[in-house]
């Protein structure tokens, strides 16, 4: 294959592997080193097996032109092309062996529609339009799109010109913001427009020359110098113009050609500052992801932290029980001792019937762990713990957590009036989180409790469908004194509640109730987080509402009985619920 340098009015023979162009002197096909149009290694010329010769641009700055149109990828080469190193670069035609040049009917370049190219006064590289109508703007459709920082007060379509059928040109302004002058003097409807005019779109905005208009053209030597170096940077919508209008022309992988004309854009075609900014908002944003990665390898260290606190307090309560129990037995092995030594020495009957109480009351606090044993505690959790709610009330400033358990279909949910309200604050919003799902779902408070000893406060979730409790001892008929009592909630907030997979996850605590009346105590494990929680009985009916403890972990908690929120509910809650 040969190709004619038409500056140089020189051929050169293209080896058969093929030849690289550009101004680096070790390549195969080489150009002045001061033409600053032309990239260090611009362009390739190649033949593939089959004969045809190609053409593909190496990511030069000002791009390889064949034929007029801007290379997206390779293209096939014809004898009779003329492609271009830079649009205003060296001109280069093609012959290629044993083809037969294009005719007349085949023209490189359509020279039969009216042209204009404008000069950028400032310097860069002129603008070329074809056609009876050429629009200018900033919008991807426009004859003439603008695309550089020095375009912004550009309208998307700003102005528009026409040329006749003899070469006489007009332009008129298309509403835009900023106005259009010609020569200084901005124009209302159509004005005259000709070679060696001075076009400026916006005030302040972009000035160009006219420097050929159909038929008529400028000399070279006369005008604005042509500087393509000083080619204003491109903004980010006009480099995403560029790479949509290359992927668009590609016949490849459309996505690839995007990405890497804008990445090419970006790194040769941008702003100094856009650099910078780009580059300090990419260091910012690794900088932000590694301190939230160390801010979520912290708190998940200290999710841990709680939770081996917790395991051991689980530890030290089941290694208590197991003393308490050989006590016990110990206490009770005594007890029949006395009692079978005072009816062999024929003592008075109130001792032996003090010494037979005793031993029955011994005999019951053993019976008691075996009784919390014998509830199915995993029964009472897969029955309810969908119906537990992880409550968080966000105010101005920060938020807080506590738990809740839903009691109607409809999505009336029982939590404390401490969880929903702060020293007086009222929450700007309440959002719910129901066991075993990650969406947060919205609710709004219904009812408070305006009792100090009753801390309870019923809200009512916006558009729920999900489950509510199995089972609620509204009579209060099933608490008892000594009989085992679950409680079901989240100890320590979402720190806890919060899985690997993003969804809360219930924990359940066993104990006993130790004491009931107008409070309710629990005896058994009890953490911050927990308040709101539903008490269970061994039956799996909700007796109480925990509200606090005298400490946390092992200890006494205490909580509302469920028969005293009955006065707290709203007529369509107890309609739903039958009370």
């Amino acid at each position: 294959m040969r190709l004619h340098d038409e500056r140089s009015n020189t051929d050169v023979t293209v080896p058969v592997a093929g030849a690289r162009l550009g101004r680096d002197p070790t390549l195969e096909v080489t150009f002045p080193e001061d033409d600053n149009v032309v990239s260090a290694v611009h362009a390739r010329v190649w033949p593939k097996d089959d004969g045809t010769w190609w053409l593909e641009d190496l990511g030069s700055t000002n791009g390889t032109w064949l034929n007029g149109k801007r290379l997206a990828a390779p293209q096939r080469l014809r004898t009779g092309d003329r492609f271009t190193l830079g649009q205003r670069g060296p001109g280069v035609s093609v012959t290629v062996p044993g083809e037969i040049a294009r005719t007349g009917a085949e023209p490189p370049i359509d020279v039969s529609q009216p042209v204009l190219r404008l000069r950028r006064v400032k310097g860069g590289e002129d603008l070329i339009g074809m056609g009876a109508q050429i629009v200018l703007g900033r919008a991807a459709g426009s004859t003439i799109p603008l695309r550089t920082v020095a375009d912004t007060v550009v309208s998307k379509h700003h102005a528009m010109v026409e040329i006749d059928a003899v070469g006489n040109g007009t332009i008129s302004d298309l509403g835009s913001k900023n106005g259009t002058w010609v020569n200084g003097t901005q124009i209302q409807g159509r004005a005259m427009l000709k070679v060696g005019d001075r076009l400026m779109l916006g005030w302040h905005g972009p000035l160009f020359e006219v420097r050929i208009l159909g038929p008529a053209m400028m000399p070279d030597d006369a005008g604005a110098t042509y500087h393509p170096e000083l080619q204003p940077a491109k903004t980010l919508v006009g480099m995403v113009q560029v790479a949509q209008d290359q992927a668009r022309d590609a016949s490849g992988l459309r996505p690839g050609v995007f990405l890497r004309a804008l990445a090419r854009q970006m790194a040769r075609e941008s702003s100094l500052t856009f650099r910078v900014v780009t580059l300090a908002l990419l260091a910012g944003l690794i900088v932000a992801v590694s301190y939230l990665y160390g801010v979520s390898e912290r708190r998940a260290a200290e999710a841990q932290a709680r939770l081996a606190t917790a395991e051991r307090a689980l530890a030290n309560e089941l290694r208590s029980a197991t003393q308490a129990q050989q006590h016990s037995q110990e206490e009770i092995d005594r007890l029949r001792r006395d009692l079978a030594s005072a009816r062999r020495a024929a003592v008075s009957r109130a001792v032996l019937d003090s010494l037979s109480r005793r031993l029955r009351e011994a005999e019951a606090r053993a019976a008691l762990p075996q009784a919390i044993g014998g509830v199915d505690f995993t029964r009472i959790a897969r029955e309810n713990q969908r119906a537990i709610a992880l409550v968080i009330s966000r105010f101005a400033a920060d938020s807080q957590m506590g738990s809740g358990f839903v009691i109607t279909p409809s999505g009336y949910l029982v939590t404390n009036r401490h969880v929903v309200l702060s020293a007086g604050r009222t929450p700007r919003s309440i959002e719910v989180i129901m066991a075993d799902t990650n969406v947060a779902l919205a609710a709004d408070v219904v009812r408070v409790s305006d009792a100090e000893d009753t801390d309870i406060a019923i809200l009512k979730i916006r558009s729920y469908t999900g489950p509510a409790v199995r089972a609620i001892d509204w009579a209060g008929r099933g608490v008892q004194q000594g009989a085992p009592a679950a409680m079901l909630g989240f100890p320590g907030g979402a720190q806890l509640a919060i899985d690997r997979s993003g969804y809360v996850r219930t924990s359940m605590f066993a104990g006993i109730i130790s004491r009931s009346g107008e409070l309710l105590q629990f005896g058994g494990t009890t953490y911050a987080g927990v308040s709101g929680s539903p008490i269970f009985n061994a039956n799996g009916e909700v007796i109480a509402v925990h509200f606090g403890a005298l400490r946390e972990g092992l200890g006494l908690g205490f909580s509302v009985p469920i028969a005293r929120v009955r006065r707290w509910l709203p007529p369509e809650a107890r309609a739903e619920l039958g009370i």
